[in-house]
């Protein structure tokens, strides 16, 4: 790697950053929480996994599998990814971790852990209750 140029993991974050979401390093290094998208709070605080070990492995992989980064470098591509997990259904983002980990057969692999959708509202009516019509006005 150029010692000019930061890690994938610093560039990763750094991305994130100028996209709007405020990201707190966690003790572990590799390891980062996301509190808030555009100063929006972020309530299930996604949890950011990027390892630079791992992080370089999975990204040296995505360089050598052809066809895999779309014409993208294996970072940008990864940039996209992240982004469209921790924005996704802005206000009800329900993604809980997300970024890359080793395989349990070896490898490594990008990840996307997302909470449990909340379930349906409930109605005062049964559903064999409820009539539909369609009166022409």
């Amino acid at each position: 790697m150029d010692a000019d140029q930061p890690s994938p993991g610093v560039a990763l974050t750094g991305y994130l950053r100028a996209t709007g979401f405020e990201i707190e390093a966690c003790e572990q290094p590799g390891e980062y929480v996301v509190t808030a998208f555009r100063d929006t709070p972020m309530p299930l605080r996604p949890r950011v996994s990027l390892p630079d070990d791992l992080l370089a492995e999975y990204l040296s992989e995505m360089e050598r599998t052809p066809g895999a980064t779309a014409g993208l470098s294996a970072l940008s591509l990864t940039e996209v990814h992240l982004e469209e997990a921790l924005s996704a259904g802005v206000g009800q983002n329900r993604t809980t971790a997300v970024g890359v980990r080793r395989r349990r057969r070896g490898g490594v692999e990008f990840f996307w852990e997302r909470a449990p959708a909340p379930s349906a509202p409930e109605y005062d009516a049964a559903p064999e209750e409820q009539e539909w019509r369609a009166d022409r006005p």
